[in-house]
């Protein structure tokens, strides 16, 4: 049985890989692939546009799709905050069903986005920073939301300043989701 062992032991050595040989597996690049590229909401958003407004570094997205809900989350390249969120859905509802019902209370509303929108400040949460959120009722019957979450420990003052750049990204997702 020691002889098992001391052979596996020495077949180990034998294989292990040395800092010479680490050249020799080459590390996969960062993907560069535009944000649509993920598919699904991310279709939406640009990551030159959204870090532009918002003063960002994204730079991962993903997508994901359940029943009539698109949605996409948009992060940095080595972390995981801050991150943006953009989810559509279609609906029939009207301007004044999604005022009373869908928007938040004591959200502001924004005059000149979609059918109906708001904006708010969001709070800290277990995982997260303070944020910024969006919605509206766009013109072609979708539900939007786009919110963004900074990192745990961020101050409040961060998130609020965040809104009129979201407010501004918003009108831009608006008129290509037309």
């Amino acid at each position: 049985m020691r002889t098992v062992g001391l052979t596996l032991a020495a077949l180990l050595l034998l294989t292990g890989c040395d800092d010479a040989d680490a050249g020799a597996h080459p590390q996969a690049a960062p993907s560069t692939a535009p944000a649509a590229a993920a598919g699904g909401a991310c279709q939406l958003l640009d990551f030159p546009v959204v870090n532009a407004k918002l003063g960002l570094d994204l730079a991962v997205a993903a997508a994901a799709t359940l029943d009539n809900t698109f949605t996409c989350v948009l992060q940095p390249r080595a972390a995981g905050s801050p991150d943006l969120v953009l989810s559509v859905s279609a609906t029939t509802i009207g301007a004044d069903i999604y005022t009373s019902a869908i928007q938040p209370k004591g959200a502001t509303p924004v005059p000149g986005l979609g059918a109906a929108a708001y904006q708010r400040p969001t709070p800290a949460a277990d995982a997260t920073g303070p944020g910024a959120e969006v919605g509206w009722l766009a013109g072609n019957k979708r539900i939007i939301q786009l919110s963004v979450h900074l990192a745990p420990g961020a101050a409040d003052d961060k998130a609020t300043e965040l809104l009129p750049k979201l407010v501004d990204l918003a009108k831009l997702i608006d008129l290509s989701s037309l």
